[in-house]
């Protein structure tokens, strides 16, 4: 979805939030953050559908999982 070069931060989602700085920010190390914004799912059309990811921050890093509604 993103090209070389492209701060991920910027991606916007079908209605046109910044999810992507949005999971950036939510990134808290002692702290599980649920973000939600619209991304096709993979192996499917490219039709957005609503996706929760949580994330965490661990020292300097940002881990997350998500999953489809």
């Amino acid at each position: 979805m993103s090209e070389i070069g492209v701060d991920s931060r910027s991606l916007k989602d079908a209605t046109g939030k910044v999810f992507a700085q949005d999971l950036y920010d939510a990134a808290k190390e002692g702290q599980i953050t649920e973000v939600s914004y619209m991304f096709p799912k993979p192996g499917t059309d490219s039709t957005p559908v609503a996706k929760v990811s949580l994330v965490t921050g661990i020292g300097d890093l940002g881990c997350g999982v998500g999953y489809y509604k």
